[in-house]
């Protein structure tokens, strides 16, 4: 401050002396004035050409522009100059505000008590925590974007699946249309000689689903199973009968997606496509969840790692 105060006295200083040579320029234009007056009358008085008024006023014109340049181009000088310093005086002062904070900074660190040490200790301690927990959080959101996005598009090729085969019973899908083999424990129970002579003296398909289709859903479950395996012997008889003529590649395809035509008895089934229905089971590992550690909040304080540094206390401010 001393330094601006001195500098501003400076220029005051130097305005007052612009402003006394001002005055005497002026005096000394009109001293050029009347001058150049009295020249022009002793040259009148000569005979030489006279100067006329228009002459001397376009002359006193330069001459007054002249002056007004200079002093607007000292008044722009001693602007800029007075900007400059009073830039370099607030560069300098926050200079020392900053130098006198870390040297508080300092000393409140070499004066702290313990209480106040763990305070600060602790804070530092959960803002780590806080950024690592940021951290998890983001990833956490991240893994579930991909899963949400993953679950949407097993969604949607679910929703466009055409679910023909699901009325289908799942021994006859085995057999007929995917050509496996029903595993042993899967088998049904052996055929009684009855319902074997009765399927060889069938005449045709379309019979023995009329038969089919006209029997009674409220039967017992042993009926209805023992139709179902006579169902699939017809199918088999009939295909080794026909010679991919009429169970070939396409009734393959009817088979697959539940063509109306060949195949509404099989829609229909009610009891005996539950019967035949199963569930299977896989045995998976099971994780048990990790125990948390707990986190000691309060660490000895004479250990060199829980020491308070100048940039955890600068980071507070």
């Amino acid at each position: 401050v001393e330094r601006f105060m001195f500098q501003i006295k400076t220029l005051r200083e130097k305005n007052q002396k612009y402003h006394e040579r001002n005055r005497r320029l002026k005096e000394e234009q009109i001293w050029h004035i009347r001058h150049l007056l009295k020249e022009l009358s002793e040259e009148k008085a000569e005979g030489l050409p006279v100067v006329t008024r228009e002459d001397v006023e376009e002359a006193m014109k330069e001459k007054w522009k002249f002056e007004r340049d200079q002093e607007k181009n000292l008044r722009e000088h001693y602007k800029i100059t007075l900007e400059d310093a009073r830039k370099k005086i607030i560069k300098e002062t926050l200079l020392q505000l900053d130098q006198k904070k870390e040297w508080a900074t300092q000393n409140a660190v070499k004066l702290i008590d313990k209480g106040s040490y763990l305070e600060i200790w602790e804070n530092d301690w959960l803002k780590k925590e806080v950024a690592i927990h940021r951290k998890e959080v983001e990833e956490l959101k991240n893994a579930i974007y991909e899963l949400e996005a993953e679950n949407l598009v097993l969604i949607d090729q679910l929703f466009n699946c055409r679910l023909a085969d699901l009325k289908i019973p799942r021994r006859l899908y085995l057999t007929q249309a995917a050509g496996l083999e029903v595993p042993p424990e899967e088998m049904p129970l052996e055929l009684p000689e009855t319902h074997i002579e009765k399927s060889e003296l069938q005449p045709t398909e379309v019979e023995s689903r009329d038969l089919m289709s006209s029997s009674d859903e409220s039967s017992t479950l042993h009926l209805s199973h023992a139709n179902s395996i006579e169902d699939l012997q017809y199918v088999k008889i009939d295909k080794e009968e026909n010679t991919c003529t009429e169970f070939g590649d396409t009734d393959m395809k009817y088979l697959l997606y539940e063509d109306e035509k060949d195949f509404k008895d099989y829609v229909n089934l009610g009891p005996l496509g539950v019967k035949l229905m199963s569930v299977e089971s896989q045995k998976m590992p099971i994780h048990f969840q990790e125990k948390e550690i707990p986190v000691k909040l309060y660490k000895d304080v004479r250990s060199p790692e829980s020491h308070i540094t100048y940039k955890m206390m600068k980071s507070f401010l």
